[in-house]
Formats: C-alpha cells, sequence, structure tokens
C-alpha cells in the first residue's frame, strides 16, 4: 500500500511538473521595416490561440526591434499579429515547438496607396475605435517644437479645452492617465500642461470605471471621462522639461517650471510656480470649502487673465498670487506592486473687488425687489495635498488596491460689502455695511481597500471594498455690521459686533461586497451587497461683544447651535448581464434601506428620526459593432443625502440682508438618470460623430426656500426680520428636471490641413423653488453652437479659430415678470509662429458679447494678448520672449446666474495691462530604453490577469473585468 501511495505521487508530481513546463515555453522574434531592415521600436504585438474566442496579449517590441512571450503552451497553434502606425499590419500563425523558440524577423511594409498613379506613401490614420476607446495617434497632428499636450489634444477631432476644463465628445473629461496611471493626483489640466507633445504616441478617450466595476465588468454608475496619454516606445527613458521666469510693468511676475525624469516603469516629476498674474496652478480640490472670499465665478476671460499659460483650473475671481510646488512618483517594483504617489503644496493670495445685482419679484402686489452690493475681499489660503496608490498583485488570481488620500488646508479673509436693497420705485428698505474676517482650517482623510478574487472558472469572482473618510474643520470669525432700516421709524438701525467659533468633523465608513457568477454561454449574475455609516457634527457658537471689558463673553443662543448627524444605509442587489454578439445588456435592481437619525443639542434639544426603503432599477443596452458604431442607453436609481449644512438649523447672519438657516427635516432626494450615446468613430471614417442625451428627474429635490419680510417679523427662533431682508433655508420639493443633448462632430480637412469640431447643444432646465411660501418654476431653455478650427500645416505655424454662442430663454409659472431672453458669445483666435533662425511671433484675441443682461451688464469687449520673442542656444533651448497682455485695455468678467427665485448679475475685479519680459529654457534629453522583459498589458495598463467578459461592459484602458 505504501509503494502503491509513493507510486501515485511520483505520477502526480510529474504530471504537474510536465504541465507547468507546457505551459512555460517562450518565443521570441524581431520587428523590422522591410525597405531599410531598420529596427521597429513601440510596434504592438498581440499574440493568442488560434481559436475564435481567444483573448490576446500584448507587449511592444524595444529599441532594437525585439520582443518575446513567456507562459505558452507547447504543441499549440498561435496567432501573432504586429501593428505600428504607417505600417501594414502582419498577420502570421505559429505551432510552438520547444521551450524557447525563436521565430526569425517580420518585415512590416509601409502602407501604400495607390490613386492614378499617384502613391501616397506612409499616411497616419488619425483616429481608430478599439472596443469603447476612441485612440488618435499623435503623429497624425502636427504642433509646436514647445507645444504641451494640451495644445495637442486641441487638434484631435472632438476635443476641446476651454478655461482650462477639458471635453471630449461633449463631456467633460474628469481624469487625465499618464501610460494608465494617475499623474498628480486627478489634476487633469496640470498632467496635460506639464508633458511635452513630443513624448506622446497615442491619446486614448474613453470612460474608467472604478476598480471595482472594471474588475467585475459591471458598470456601477461611477465611470468617469478620461483621458490616457500613451508615451512614445522612445520616449520612456529621459530627463525633459522647461524652465521660466519673467518680470514686466507694475511688479508683474512669473517664474516656475516642470522637469520629469523617466527610467521606464520609474517616473518623476517636479513642478513648481510663482506668479502675480492668475497663473492658478491647481485644482479645487484645494479649497475644499475652506475659503469664504467671493469666488462665486466669472465670465469671460476676466476671471483668469493669464493668456495662453492660463492655468486656472477652479480658481477664484479677482486677481490672485500663486506659489506652488509638485512632485509625483510612480514605479513598479517587480512583477507584483505598482506605486504611484503625489505631493502638492500651494498658497495663494487673492483679491477682488465685486458687483451684485439681485432681482425678486413677489407675488401679491408690490412690485420687484432689489438687492445690491458691492464687496472687496482679500484671502489667502494654503493647502497641502497627498495622493498614492498602491496595487498588490499577489498572483493570478488575487490583487489588492490601497488608495489614501489626504490633505490640509488654511484660509484666512477679510472682506467689506456695502448692501442695499430697494423697490422697483426706487424706494429704499434697508442697507447694511458690513466687514467680516474669518480664520479656518481643517484636513480631509481618505482611503479606499480594494480586495479583488477571481476563481479557476471563468466568470466567478469576488471583491471586497472598504472606504473610509474623515474631515474636519475649525474656524473664527468676526462680524461687524452698521445697518439702517428706512421703513422702520421705532428702530431705524442697529450695529452688530460679534464673534463666532465654528466646527465641523464626520466621520464615513463604507463597505461594497460583490460577487459574479457565470449563467450559460453568453450571462453573467452579480450579487452585491452596500453598507455605509456617516456620522457628523457641526457647532456654531456666537458671542457678542461685551462693552464692559471689551471681551465677546456674551453667547447669543438665537445664533449657537450644535448639531448630530448620523445617515445610515443598508443597500443590497442583483444584476443580470447578457453578452451576444456585438450586444451587451445588463438589468438590476437594488433594495436599500436608509435611516437618517439628527440631533440638535443646542440652544434647545430636539430629534429627528426618519427611514426610507427605495427600490433603485438600473439598465444598460450597449451596440458595438467592429466598424467603430457605438450605442449605449444607461439608465439608474439612487439616492442623494442631505449635508450636515442645510440640516442644521442655525441662522447665519454674515449677510444681515439676506439670513441663511438650515432644515433639519429634510428628506433624501431620489434622482432616476438616463444617458444615451450615439458615436460613430473609426480607421475607417475621416471623422467622429457623437450624439448624446443625458436626463435627471429629481423627487424630494433640496431647494432653497426664500422669505422676504414685507414688515419687521419675527421667526419662529426670536430673530427678527426687518422689512425688505430675506432668509433663505432648504426645502423638498417635487418636479424638478435637467435635461441635457449634445451632438459634436470633428473631422480633420485634409486638403486644407485643418481640423474642424463642431458641437451643438439643447438643455432644459425646470427648477422648482419657493419665495414667501408661493412654489415658482423655472424653465430655461438653452441653445448652444460652437466652432473650434485648429491648423494642421506644420510644426513652425500653428493656428486656432473658434466660436460658442449660447441662447437662453427662460419663463417663471408664477412670476412673468422675471422671464428674461439673453444671449452670449465668444469669438477668439491664436496664432503661433515660428520663422526666420527662431523667430517667434504669438497672438491671441478673445472676444465676449453679452446681451439680454440687466442694465450696465450689457458688454461687448475684446481680449487681446501678443508677444514676440527669440529662440537661442544649441537645438533652441532658449527663448527670449516679450508679451503685453490685454493690448487694448478692455479686460471684463461678468457674469448671469438665473434662479428659481431670482436673476442674478455680477461683475469681478480682473487683471489689467501689463508687459513682460520672459525667458524660458527646455530642457530635451532623451536616452534608449532598456530592453523590457515580458509585459502582459490585460486590456491596457494596470488590467487584471485573466481577461474579462467577452465585449462586455465599458472597459477601455485600463479595465479587465474577470469575466468568461
Amino acid at each position: 500500500m505504501k509503494r502503491l501511495l509513493t507510486l501515485l505521487l511520483f505520477v502526480i508530481c510529474s504530471g504537474y511538473s510536465a504541465s507547468s513546463q507546457a505551459q512555460n515555453a517562450q518565443i521570441t522574434g524581431t520587428v523590422v521595416d522591410s525597405t531599410d531592415k531598420s529596427p521597429v521600436v513601440g510596434a504592438y504585438v498581440a499574440v493568442s490561440r488560434d481559436t475564435p474566442d481567444a483573448k490576446p496579449e500584448y507587449v511592444t517590441t524595444d529599441e532594437k526591434g525585439k520582443f518575446s512571450f513567456n507562459g505558452l503552451t507547447k504543441k499549440t497553434t498561435y496567432q501573432i499579429k504586429i501593428s505600428y502606425l504607417s505600417y501594414n499590419d502582419l498577420i502570421r500563425k505559429i505551432t510552438v515547438d520547444s521551450d524557447v523558440q525563436n521565430l526569425g524577423t517580420f518585415e512590416l511594409t509601409e502602407a501604400v496607396a495607390n490613386l492614378k498613379e499617384v502613391k501616397v506613401v506612409g499616411q497616419v490614420t488619425a483616429m481608430e475605435q478599439k472596443g469603447d476607446t476612441t485612440q488618435f495617434n499623435a503623429a497624425a497632428f502636427k504642433t509646436n517644437p514647445d507645444a504641451t499636450t494640451e495644445d495637442l489634444i486641441q487638434k484631435m477631432p472632438g476635443i476641446t479645452v476651454t478655461n482650462g476644463t477639458v471635453t471630449a465628445h461633449g463631456e467633460t473629461v474628469n481624469r487625465v492617465l499618464v501610460d494608465g496611471k494617475p499623474f498628480f493626483g486627478e489634476d487633469a489640466a496640470l498632467t496635460l500642461k506639464s508633458l511635452p507633445a513630443e513624448i506622446v504616441d497615442k491619446i486614448e478617450v474613453f470612460d474608467k470605471l472604478s476598480d471595482q466595476a472594471q474588475f467585475t465588468g459591471f458598470d456601477d454608475g461611477n465611470a468617469q471621462r478620461t483621458i490616457n496619454i500613451v508615451t512614445k516606445a522612445d520616449r520612456k527613458v529621459g530627463q525633459f522639461g522647461k524652465l521660466f521666469a519673467g518680470y514686466g510693468l507694475d511688479n508683474r511676475y512669473q517664474a516656475g517650471g516642470n522637469v520629469s525624469y523617466f527610467k521606464g516603469n520609474q517616473r518623476i516629476s517636479l513642478i513648481g510656480l510663482s506668479n502675480n498674474i492668475n497663473n492658478q496652478n491647481f485644482s479645487s480640490q484645494d479649497l475644499l470649502g475652506v475659503t469664504s472670499s467671493g469666488n462665486s465665478g466669472g465670465g469671460g476671460r476676466g476671471a483668469g487673465g493669464g493668456g495662453s499659460n492660463n492655468f486656472m483650473v477652479g480658481g477664484q475671481s479677482g486677481i490672485t498670487g500663486t506659489n506652488s510646488l509638485g512632485l509625483n512618483y510612480s514605479n513598479k517594483f517587480g512583477t507584483k506592486v505598482d506605486v504611484t504617489g503625489s505631493y502638492f503644496f500651494n498658497r495663494t493670495n487673492n483679491t477682488n473687488d465685486q458687483t451684485t445685482r439681485q432681482e425678486y419679484f413677489l407675488q401679491g402686489g408690490g412690485g420687484n425687489q432689489f438687492y445690491n452690493d458691492t464687496s472687496r475681499t482679500s484671502s489667502t489660503n494654503m493647502n497641502h495635498r497627498v495622493n498614492f496608490r498602491i496595487e498588490y498583485n499577489i498572483n493570478k488570481s488575487n490583487t489588492l488596491i490601497i488608495t489614501p488620500r489626504l490633505s490640509f488646508q488654511d484660509n484666512n479673509s477679510a472682506s467689506m460689502k456695502v448692501g442695499l436693497t430697494s423697490l422697483a420705485n426706487g424706494s429704499l428698505l434697508n442697507s447694511a455695511d458690513i466687514n467680516r474676517t474669518n480664520n479656518t482650517s481643517g484636513y480631509n482623510f481618505g482611503n479606499d481597500i480594494l480586495y479583488r478574487h477571481a476563481f479557476a472558472k471563468r466568470g466567478r469572482s469576488i471583491s471586497l471594498n472598504i472606504n473610509t473618510q474623515m474631515n474636519d474643520r475649525s474656524g473664527v470669525g468676526r462680524l461687524y455690521s452698521k445697518n439702517l432700516y428706512f421703513t422702520n421709524l421705532e428702530m431705524p438701525g442697529d450695529t452688530i459686533n460679534q464673534e463666532n467659533l465654528t466646527s465641523s468633523d464626520g466621520t464615513t465608513l463604507g463597505s461594497n461586497l460583490v460577487y459574479t457568477e457565470p449563467v450559460g454561454k453568453n450571462g453573467q449574475l452579480q450579487l452585491n451587497y452596500n453598507f455605509t455609516l456617516s456620522n457628523s457634527n457641526s457647532a456654531r457658537e456666537t458671542y457678542n461683544l461685551n462693552f464692559d471689558d471689551n471681551s465677546y463673553a456674551s453667547l447669543d443662543t438665537l445664533l449657537t447651535n450644535n448639531f448630530d448627524n448620523r445617515y445610515t444605509t443598508n443597500r443590497a442587489g442583483i444584476s443580470y448581464r447578457l453578452r451576444k454578439n456585438e450586444w451587451t445588456s445588463n438589468f438590476g435592481v437594488d433594495f436599500q434601506n436608509a435611516n437618517l437619525y439628527s440631533q440638535q443639542l443646542a440652544p434647545r434639544n430636539a430629534t429627528v428620526d426618519q427611514t426610507f426603503t427605495n427600490v433603485l432599477p438600473s439598465f444598460m443596452l450597449m451596440y458595438r459593432s467592429k466598424s467603430g458604431t457605438q450605442f449605449r442607453t444607461f439608465f439608474r436609481s439612487s439616492t442623494n443625502q442631505p449635508s450636515i449644512t442645510q440640516l442644521q438649523n442655525v441662522v447665519d447672519n454674515s449677510n444681515p440682508l439676506a439670513l441663511t438657516a438650515g432644515n433639519p427635516n429634510l428628506k433624501q432626494e431620489y434622482r432616476n438618470n438616463l444617458n444615451v450615446r450615439y458615436s460613430l468613430a473609426g480607421a475607417s471614417r475621416p471623422y467622429s460623430l457623437n450624439a448624446m442625451i443625458f436626463v435627471t428627474q429629481t423627487n424630494n429635490a433640496i431647494v432653497n426656500s426664500t422669505f422676504i419680510a414685507r414688515q419687521p417679523t419675527t421667526l419662529p427662533n426670536g430673530i427678527v426680520l426687518e422689512e425688505g431682508a430675506k432668509l433663505t433655508s432648504p426645502i423638498n420639493v417635487d418636479g424638478s428636471w435637467n435635461a441635457r443633448s449634445l451632438i459634436a462632430y470633428g473631422k480633420p480637412v485634409a486638403p486644407l490641413k485643418l481640423n474642424v469640431n463642431v458641437t451643438t447643444g439643447f438643455n432644459y432646465v425646470r427648477s422648482p423653488g419657493v419665495i414667501n411660501n408661493v412654489s415658482n418654476f423655472s424653465n430655461t431653455y438653452a441653445v448652444s453652437q460652437g466652432l473650434v478650427v485648429s491648423s494642421n500645416i506644420s510644426e513652425n505655424l500653428d493656428f486656432t479659430l473658434s466660436y460658442s454662442g449660447n441662447y437662453n430663454v427662460v419663463r417663471n409659472t408664477i412670476q412673468p415678470q422675471m422671464n428674461n431672453n439673453y444671449y452670449t458669445s465668444g469669438i477668439s483666435g491664436r496664432v503661433n509662429w515660428i520663422f526666420g533662425k527662431g523667430f517667434v511671433v504669438q497672438t491671441d484675441v478673445n472676444n465676449q458679447s453679452y446681451r439680454g443682461l440687466g442694465e450696465g451688464y450689457n458688454q461687448n469687449f475684446t481680449l487681446w494678448n501678443a508677444s514676440v520673442g527669440k529662440k537661442f542656444l544649441k537645438n533652441n533651448a532658449g527663448e527670449l520672449k516679450l508679451t503685453v497682455f490685454d493690448i487694448l485695455k478692455q479686460n471684463n468678467s461678468i457674469s448671469r446666474n438665473v434662479t428659481e427665485t431670482y436673476v442674478q448679475d455680477m461683475t469681478s475685479q480682473v487683471l489689467t495691462q501689463y508687459a513682460m519680459l520672459t525667458f524660458t529654457y527646455t530642457l530635451r534629453n532623451f536616452g534608449k530604453m532598456p530592453t523590457p522583459t515580458n509585459r502582459r498589458e490585460f486590456d491596457g495598463p494596470g488590467g487584471f490577469p485573466g481577461g474579462g467578459f467577452p465585449g462586455g461592459g465599458n472597459r477601455g484602458p485600463g479595465s479587465g473585468g474577470r469575466g468568461f
């Protein structure tokens, strides 16, 4: 018996060993040009079993044109496909006969088309559709030698950049990756401006699913429009960057730059910036709600003012001085650990002079009421933010992804404001002369831990995501306000002199467990359970000045509050996905139970305990043809909880003429979202066409209710509201709709060497609101038209012309006096010309027109910037440039905001004319790419081994769901 067991064990081990060796064969080869036999660097080599449903694996050739594959099975037939820009694809079938098999040399022939005996050789395909990813070949678009990636992508059909916001096929781009990895967190504009166009091989545009959804292949509704920058194989080793410094009139200055070190998987980038010309090199992450200055937007170019070098992303109105520093690092350690991290610091000083005009119409007589104010605000904001992503491939079946985020903020601000309320006949109701200071600091921390396991049976998987979020904020503010009440003879005025102490903190713990199981040949089932617990606390203590000892020691109980909030959700669901030929469908339903428990601790005790039970259906239908035609419709229901600020029942008297307060009785919102998208793209079409419809319908929408006092009125909390003063608080109202449609068309015009992008859109918004307990629905209809024409002539001449127009019609159900038609348009042009021995001329002109706004707000102005420079040093690495900003002295900033209760027009301070002399040094030092080890890209960078559901889900680069 013992000998029998020993023999059996020997046979099993021998079979296992033989199987392991059989599946560990290696093939090698070399790819060269068929004409001059030179190696082809960076060619894509795909290897797959010679079966209809086989999933390919990829490598790229090294600087010698060589490639290798490991882990193949002997005595098995494989198909090899080699592709590269301007070459014909090469397909060959081979049978693996030995452990290490050299396939020899593969010769690629250049793509040639015969047109009446005229040969067109090596024409680069500008755009291809690969699955649900639109891929642009950078070689097909000509840019200046100093161009950034942002300059490059603006030439691509369907992609535009406006005031730092990137849109692709009509949708805002939320993330930009470099070779599938994050770069400076999620700051899209910073990434595009930091990378030179010359290192880019391809630009990929797709909807990136969450890490968990990529793994399962089921869309969880959290997809983000993403651009992935694929760098050239011969630019993956080297140092590159740009350093600049300039000084000009009125003590205007700028200095900074970026330097990157790439060596295969190891990449280090350093950026810095210091200026006082509104180049705001940061994103909205750097503010995180701690600012209290007037940053409520500005139209046109006024809020920016940095010309073609504008770094503005979510910036502030007015004039801003910025000091920032950033570091990005990524590396791959062995075959198991992939690390990406970034640190970013900035300090901004902002000043802003602003005028605001609001018009209200009151039911029941009395006509319109107007509120006007002028303000001057200054603020200093400091921010540190750190982002990491650690991906650990434990083995072929298990991965662990950890993504921590941490930021610290500190903000100091001071403002002076004079506000005045009046009636349509000119009668004055009240006024306030307000001085405020605020000092606020806080931090935000978040972390996701995602574990993914793929079972041996293809399509069976389990994944668990654990999410943690914590935040804390505290501040000290002072308010001094002299108020006049022109209709109150008993109390014609008063003075407020107060100090307030605010604090808020919150913690959220969440988990999401997902299990998938194959059903039949083409189906897959998903079961999911989600639990979330959010706890938050907010407190505000207000003290009046004690004149006896000149201290803030007298507690104002009417303006003091302490509030606790807890929101708990339990959600379980089931989904089924079916893939058949070119169609994919997904049906699902979630059952959610949520509890909202709120407790007011001061100045009196009150408790709100609400439970909500919801059914949340979802549906997806997608058609995707091999020719590049795609159709996708997606429907999902979701809920949205009120914030602690909206729930906290304490009056904020920062502006005594316009008080605000929360509402502890708020319910959660219930939203229905429908997205429909149709697109045509691909190498067979010299254009891209995208049509989209987005509709959101909200029940229990959280909107503002405004009460305007007709006479001195005592509120339930004891505060007296003088005539003309307002109190605004949130309430729940049904009937909110938001619909947006867009058609985007992009086409290169080869005979004229131009790229043309055309967009046409129609929006409809139905916003409910309440004013003096009467409901009003504001219906806004907007038609937009956009046109961008960019050159593709040469590297020495680059120009862009653009037009954007918006016509808005506003109609109100009970306030026809607020009905309004207004039109805004912008026409701009930019030219960059290099001629002679390194001479450079740059100019950009932007005309803004506003019609139909309030009196004094209809304007037409032109912002013209121009520069002339000379390149010198070796390889033209140096440049000296003289720039004049706002040559015509017409820069302006205006905006209109139409709400359900009022119409607001606003102007903000802008940067005026200045001249600056700037020196720029460009660093370009690229080396040779080391011979890579066998690198498999499972459906793009960061993919998960095992490959996913055939054709299922929104995949694109970075996906790789574990389907079957």
